[in-house]
C-alpha cells in the first residue's frame, strides 16, 4: 500500500506538472505580445494583466488587479461590462474598433481595441478579454488625411472652374460653387446625380455605369478634332466647354475630379477674330486684283507716253518715265506678295514624294541663270512625301535673297540637311557668304514691308521673309536667322516630316 501511495502521488505530481506546462506557456506568450491583453471577470474586475498593458495604460500590475476595467477607459467610451456581456452572448467578439484609453496619470490615448468573450469548457462566459493596440500614428495619419480632405475640398470649392468629384459608380460626390454658377443647379441637386446630367442627351453614355466618360463620348460621336465638347445647364440651355478628366484613387477606389470651363466667351472671341481675318484676306484678294487694273492702265500710258514722245524728251524726263514703270512693277509685286501672305497658311495641300536634294538645285538654277553663283548641298537629304509647293516657296525664297542680297557680283550659296533632335521635323538651313545681317535686325528681317536697304538700290516688296515664317509656322516649324562662318547670313528652319 505504501509503495501504491508512493507511486500515485508520483504520478499525480507529474499530471499536475504536464497540466501547469501549458498554462504557464499560454500566460508566457500573452505576457510577451506587443498588444495590451487584459482580462476581467462577469463583475468587470481585471483578473489578468500583461506587460504591454502596463506599457500602454501605465499601471502597475500588482496595483490595477481587482480594479474595474472600466477605469481604463473615458467615461461613455465603452457600455458597461454588464452590457458587453450581453452583446458576447451573441458574438464571440466585439472589434476591431478605435476608441480613447486613460493612462493612470490621466492623459489619454487612441486605441485600437478587440473585446472577446472567456468561455469555459461548456460554452459559458465567465470573463471578458480586452486586446488594446495603441493606435497614436494610425489616428494621427487619419487626422492628417482628414485636414487633407479638408484642404483639398478648399481648393476645389475656392478653383475658380467648375469642379465635380464623380464616383466610381459615376456619381456626384462634390461640387464647388462656381459648378453652382455654371449650370444653374444647387449642390444639394447635384449630389448624388449622376454626371450625364450635365450633358446633351444625344452625348450621353448608355451606360450609366462608366463615369466620367460622358465628355469623352462627345469626341468619340464626331469626326473633327476641331469638334467642341457641350454641356448642359438646368434650364436646358447648351453651351461649349473645355474639360479636364483627371483620375484620384482614394481609399474607396478610383474617383474623377473633372475641371469644367465656360468656353462660350472664348468661341465668340474666336468666331469673331476668324471672321475678321476671312474679311482681311478678302480685302487682300479684292485689292490685289483691283489695284493691279489701274496699275498696268498708268503703266501703259507712261510706254505710251514714252513711244510718242521718242527723240522729244530729254534724259532726266526719259529716266523719271522708267522710274514711274518700275515703281508700278514694284506695287505689282507688293500686291502679289501680300495676297500670297494671307494665303500662306494654305500652302500646305496635299503631299507628293520628292527628292530634297533635287528640289533645292532646282530652285537655285531657277534663281541664278549664270555661273556667277556656286551651289553647295551638304549632308544627306531625305527623299519622302512633303508639301512640295510650300517647300519651294520656302527655298525659293530663301536662295534669291541670299543673291539678290549678296555684297559681291559671285557667291557660294549653301543648303544644308542637318540631324534633328525632333523625329518629327527635318532641318534645314540656307547660309550664304555675303554682307550678312547684324544681329539687331535678327527678328526684324521676318516683319512684313521690312527691307535693311532702299529699295531703289535693292528691288523687293519687304514681304519675302515675312510669307517664308508665316508658311513655315502655319506647318508646325520655326525660322531663325544666325551669322555664317566666317561671313554671311544663315537662315535655319525646321520642316514637317509627313507621316502616313
Amino acid at each position: 500500500m505504501a509503495n501504491t501511495n508512493t507511486n500515485t502521488n508520483t504520478d499525480t505530481s507529474a499530471d499536475t506538472g504536464n497540466h501547469d506546462a501549458p498554462l504557464t506557456l499560454l500566460a508566457a506568450i500573452v505576457n510577451s505580445s506587443d498588444d495590451a491583453i487584459i482580462g476581467s471577470d462577469l463583475n468587470g474586475r481585471i483578473i489578468t494583466w500583461n506587460n504591454a498593458a502596463s506599457g500602454l495604460f501605465g499601471h502597475v500590475r500588482d496595483v490595477i488587479l481587482g480594479q474595474p476595467f472600466e477605469s481604463l477607459f473615458p467615461a461613455g467610451q465603452l457600455p458597461d461590462h454588464v452590457t458587453l456581456a450581453q452583446l458576447l452572448q451573441q458574438n464571440s467578439a466585439i472589434g476591431q474598433f478605435e476608441t480613447m484609453g486613460r493612462r493612470a496619470d490621466g492623459s489619454e490615448v487612441p486605441v485600437s481595441l478587440t473585446i472577446s468573450a472567456i468561455r469555459d469548457a461548456s460554452g459559458n462566459i465567465f470573463g471578458l478579454s480586452l486586446s488594446a493596440r495603441d493606435f497614436s500614428n494610425g489616428y494621427k495619419m487619419a487626422a492628417r488625411l482628414t485636414q487633407s480632405e479638408r484642404h483639398f475640398r478648399q481648393v476645389v470649392n475656392a478653383a475658380p472652374n467648375a469642379m465635380i468629384l464623380v464616383g466610381s459608380n459615376g456619381l456626384i460626390e462634390m461640387a464647388n460653387g462656381r459648378a453652382e454658377q455654371l449650370f444653374g443647379y444647387t449642390r444639394a441637386e447635384l449630389m448624388g446625380q449622376p454626371l450625364d446630367m450635365l450633358v446633351p442627351e444625344r452625348f450621353r453614355e448608355p451606360d450609366p455605369g462608366l463615369p466620367a466618360t460622358c465628355f469623352a463620348q462627345q469626341e468619340a460621336a464626331t469626326t473633327s478634332k476641331a469638334s467642341e465638347l457641350y454641356a448642359l445647364r438646368k434650364d436646358g440651355t447648351e453651351f461649349p466647354v473645355e474639360v479636364g478628366l483627371n483620375p484620384i484613387d482614394t481609399a474607396d477606389g478610383v474617383k474623377t475630379l473633372s475641371a469644367i470651363v465656360d468656353m462660350s466667351e472664348r468661341k465668340r472671341f474666336t468666331d469673331e477674330l476668324s471672321r475678321r481675318n476671312q474679311e482681311l484676306k478678302d480685302f487682300a484678294y479684292v485689292a490685289s486684283h483691283d489695284l493691279k487694273a489701274p496699275l498696268r492702265g498708268v503703266n501703259q500710258l507712261a510706254t505710251w507716253i514714252t513711244e510718242d514722245l521718242e527723240g522729244q524728251i530729254n534724259e532726266e524726263t526719259s529716266e523719271h518715265l522708267h522710274l514711274m514703270r518700275v515703281r508700278i512693277t514694284r506695287m505689282e509685286k507688293l500686291l502679289d506678295d501680300l495676297l500670297l501672305y494671307f494665303r500662306a497658311d494654305n500652302l500646305g495641300g496635299s503631299t507628293e514624294c520628292i527628292d530634297f536634294a533635287e528640289m533645292a538645285r532646282d530652285v537655285f538654277e531657277l534663281c541664278c541663270s549664270d555661273a556667277s553663283y556656286a551651289l553647295e548641298l551638304q549632308g544627306s537629304f531625305p527623299q519622302a512625301d512633303t508639301h512640295k509647293v510650300a517647300l519651294e516657296l520656302v527655298l525659293r525664297n530663301l536662295i534669291n535673297n541670299a543673291i539678290k542680297h549678296h555684297d559681291k557680283a559671285s557667291g557660294h550659296i549653301i543648303v544644308r540637311s542637318l540631324p534633328s533632335p525632333d523625329d518629327q521635323f527635318y532641318l534645314f538651313e540656307v547660309a550664304d557668304d555675303g554682307a550678312g545681317i547684324a544681329p539687331e535686325h535678327y527678328e526684324r528681317v521676318f516683319a512684313m514691308f521690312q527691307t535693311l536697304r532702299p529699295r531703289d538700290e535693292v528691288e523687293g516688296s519687304g514681304m519675302g521673309l515675312a510669307v517664308i515664317k508665316k508658311t513655315i509656322e502655319s506647318l508646325g516649324g520655326s525660322i531663325s536667322l544666325a551669322a555664317n562662318q566666317p561671313r554671311g547670313a544663315a537662315f535655319r528652319f525646321s520642316w514637317p516630316r509627313v507621316v502616313g
